[in-house]
């Protein structure tokens, strides 16, 4: 049951973030094969045979990492927003996910998987098409998108708590706080420029509520 709800979380937050107006220019090219979070990072395991872990375990480590990586990388794109409160958020938080890469690197190596830092083809095409918007657009995308992921790290942290694991259950317990405290901050920023009506968007694109 744990593993199918991970996966399944891990698989909604993908197409969540991948249904957004800066990718929905790209609509009328031929449709690539879907590339999931979950496949992309296993892609990036050596041989699992000997590893000491369940499958919710293994299940629960690919996906907070795959998407620890994808959250330091949006904020590095939000810290070039014109909006100063967007750029003192993204410098604020990218250090609690380094920290989240870096920790469940070495609770995986321990457990003998190593993981890549490389983000699958889905993940780095959203980052690419971000990269080519601008203030107020490219500050209400960005906040949508952490707004999501820290929904989906809250749900996967809380599905931690409860893996038999010791190290993965302190890290779980751990990070929930630190997420949590991000929220907050997240959803007021986002409530402001959806409030001053910075929800403009490109020629051909359609604002989401």
């Amino acid at each position: 049951m744990k593993i199918t709800l991970t996966l399944s979380i891990a698989t909604c937050l993908t197409l969540t973030l991948a249904c957004n107006p800066a990718e929905r220019e790209h609509r009328d090219t031929p449709a690539a094969p879907a590339d999931s979070i979950i496949d992309a990072t296993t892609k990036a395991q050596v041989s699992t045979a000997d590893v000491n872990v369940d499958g919710a375990e293994k299940a629960f480590i690919i996906s907070i990492y795959s998407q620890s990586l994808y959250t330091t990388e949006l904020a590095t794109i939000a810290a070039k927003s014109q909006m100063p409160a967007l750029r003192t958020l993204a410098k604020n938080i990218t250090p609690s996910y380094q920290k989240l890469i870096a920790d469940m690197e070495k609770i995986a190596k321990g457990k003998g998987m190593l993981l890549e830092r490389n983000l699958s083809k889905s993940q780095q095409k959203e980052l690419n098409a971000l990269k080519q918007l601008s203030s107020p657009t490219l500050d209400q995308q960005v906040l949508q998108k952490l707004q999501t992921l820290q929904a989906a790290f809250t749900n996967l942290f809380k599905e931690g708590q409860h893996l038999t694991n010791t190290d993965l259950k302190t890290y779980a317990s751990n990070a929930i706080k630190t997420i949590q405290q991000q929220q907050g901050p997240t959803t007021k920023l986002l409530n402001q420029v959806n409030e001053t009506g910075s929800q403009s968007t490109r020629p051909g694109e359609v604002a989401t509520p």
